[in-house]
């Protein structure tokens, strides 16, 4: 709706948001989000008790084994020294194998519910993070949609949003499980042999450092991958919402070519940031193996001493995996996790936009809307430079005030700070004398039926699409409004009649029919006063005729704004402002503005000369 030219279709990539740096503040941006995780503490405490109680269970199992592998080993070694038959006590193993099975089971349950909580959790997370930024969405200013793509926008919302579901999923438990599981196989490991333990730790440590390394560079390249896929949705928006002008121009080659380079893009970026997140395992896992080598070597001599029992060595071996697998997969987590802050630093970007100032407390109301509107020096500008310097004019109630001017001259800006889209930077405009800051926005929009240049209708009936602004309307008022429009006809020609789903495969509805509903939808609200932005610019001339006359009905009483580039649909308007380069240059009659030879003579010469 803006009227400020375009130069807010350029992207600007140095100031969305979507930097190619790691994410700005990874420690600000993990507190924050520890405290929108605070609401679900005891579900995650609950879950925190669960995960402890697994990792004991698990760490008991090898000594169980131990004690298993020492029963068959003593019982075996009469007969291997040739001293004395086999004699292996199968109760005690029977036993010892009850146990285990009995753990195992219980370590299976424990964890189901600790994973059933924390998806729950999670998806809490997510959905408290969707609704606070579709809250945001309705908060902020106008100016926000100006500077930022749809694409950008939406990826924002849906693939960041579910990049932060994925790995919050898991990965706070996993880091606390592999945390636990790691000193508590260390504190066992040393109770079997501390010199095979100080091995282990240096393989470990080892790890450790590589993990952290890798953490630091990893973060930049899942802030790249992150932009990049803003960028990829943003012409695949662009390329999907403008093929009517891609095919016109006979860009389509030029439109692949733009989208086949950012998918190229997302492609190399994703490419990094995947290779660093899995090429970290394989690394860890060498060293793990050198150590294993050397716990091997040296542990089958304490063996063969007598230093260790054969069942506490096969039972050291499973600590080093217990403690040495969980770092690798919290290396993996911990990667995982930058690319989920990266992420949710984005979403937080969007819940710290800048608001729409709040509305006054003690705010008015009118109990009867008469429409008498006054626009006093109003000052305007979408950046530093101004763009309206002294706007003044009044319009009475009941009146037409028609305003023309070529492109970029400000004349839907104008209606825009009518409706309060932005703030003025100076003067101020008032609706039956009262300031409109002196209103509650919501209140003051619903003061005006506003009828674009742009059909827009969503995905809903032809009836509940004309009953978008009043819900509450019967289907007799919802014909009648349309009947006004001169939409009936068309719309019982549908398959559905009112009834049909305005949808993807119903896209035949031209422009025109399209306008007509929204027409209809403006006529249903019967608001007081009434905002007519080019209404009748998408039909053809002997529809505008109707429609016009629709329209002069409906205004009877109403103080009604038309912006218009047909001179011929605002020639009975009461008073016409024509503007230019943001300011009111002439205004007057249509008879008045013809005698003074200024713009407005030029405008219609140019459309009426033979």
């Amino acid at each position: 709706m803006s009227d400020q030219g375009d130069n807010y279709d350029v992207l600007d990539m140095s100031g969305d948001g979507m930097s190619t740096e790691k994410a700005k503040d990874s420690k600000r941006t993990l507190r924050r989000l520890l405290t929108a995780l605070k609401p679900q503490r005891w579900q995650m405490m609950i879950a925190f008790v669960f995960a402890v109680g697994g990792v004991l269970l698990n760490l008991r199992a090898p000594l169980l084994f131990a004690d298993a592998i020492n029963e068959i080993f003593i019982g075996i070694m009469p007969a291997m020294m040739g001293i004395g038959p086999v004699h292996i006590d199968f109760v005690q193993l029977g036993t010892l194998a009850a146990i285990l099975i009995g753990i195992y089971i219980l370590s299976a349950v424990i964890t189901y519910f600790q994973e059933f909580i924390m998806a729950s959790v999670s998806q809490k997370l997510v959905l408290v993070l969707r609704e606070n930024v579709g809250e945001k969405l309705a908060r902020v200013p106008l100016r926000y949609y100006d500077n930022h793509k749809k694409g950008e926008i939406l990826s924002r919302v849906t693939n960041d949003l579910e990049r932060v579901n994925e790995v919050m999923n898991g990965a706070i438990m996993r880091i606390f499980t592999s945390f636990v599981t790691i000193i508590g196989a260390l504190i066992l490991m040393f109770r079997i042999h501390w010199i095979l333990t100080l091995i282990s730790i240096g393989t470990i440590l080892v790890g450790l450092i590589i993990t952290a390394l890798v953490g630091m560079k990893s973060a930049g390249y899942f802030a790249n991958r992150q932009k990049s896929l803003g960028i990829f949705n943003t012409k695949i928006e662009e390329n999907f919402s403008g093929q009517v002008e891609i095919k016109t121009f006979t860009l389509e080659k030029r439109a692949k070519e733009e989208t086949n380079a950012a998918a190229e893009q997302l492609y190399r970026d994703d490419k990094k940031a995947q290779f660093i997140m899995f090429a970290i395992m394989p690394i860890i896992r060498l060293f793990n193996q050198i150590g294993y080598v050397a716990i091997a070597g040296l542990g089958a001599s304490f063996v063969i001493n007598g230093r260790i029992s054969i069942g506490q060595i096969m039972a050291f071996f499973q600590y080093i995996q217990m403690s040495q697998e969980p770092l690798t997969e919290a290396s993996y987590v911990i990667n995982s996790l930058q690319s989920a802050l990266a992420s949710v630093e984005r979403v937080f970007e969007v819940m710290d936009e800048a608001e729409d100032i709040q509305d006054v407390e003690d705010a008015q109301k009118i109990s009867n809307p008469k429409g008498d509107i006054c626009f006093e020096h109003v000052q305007f500008g979408y950046g530093a430079e101004l763009l309206m310097h002294d706007v003044s004019f009044q319009a009475k109630a009941g009146q037409k005030i028609a305003i023309v001017g070529p492109t970029g001259a400000g004349k839907t800006t104008l209606v825009n700070l009518l409706m309060r889209f932005y703030e003025l930077n100076g003067g101020r405009i008032k609706i039956d004398g009262i300031d409109i800051t002196r209103f509650e926005r919501e209140y003051l929009r619903s003061l005006f039926g506003m009828v674009l240049q742009d059909a827009w209708l969503f995905e809903g009936t032809i009836a509940e699409n004309i009953a978008y602004g009043c819900h509450q309307a019967s289907d007799a008022e919802i014909v009648e409004a349309a009947r006004i429009a001169r939409a009936d006809y068309f719309i019982r020609t549908l398959p559905k009649g009112y009834s049909t789903v305005m949808n993807d495969e119903n896209a035949s509805l031209s422009q025109g029919e399209k306008q007509l509903v929204c027409i209809a939808r403006a006529i249903l609200a019967n608001p007081p006063m009434l905002l007519l932005d080019e209404a009748t610019s998408s039909v053809d001339t002997r529809t505008e005729v109707h429609i016009q006359k629709a329209m002069d009905t409906l205004m009877k009483g109403r103080t009604s704004f038309i912006i218009a580039h047909r001179l011929s649909t605002i020639k009975n308007a009461d008073t016409i402002l024509v503007m230019n380069q943001g300011d009111i240059v002439e205004m007057g009659s249509h008879k008045e503005l013809l005698a003074k030879n200024g713009m407005y003579y030029e405008i219609y010469r140019s459309q009426f000369a033979s």
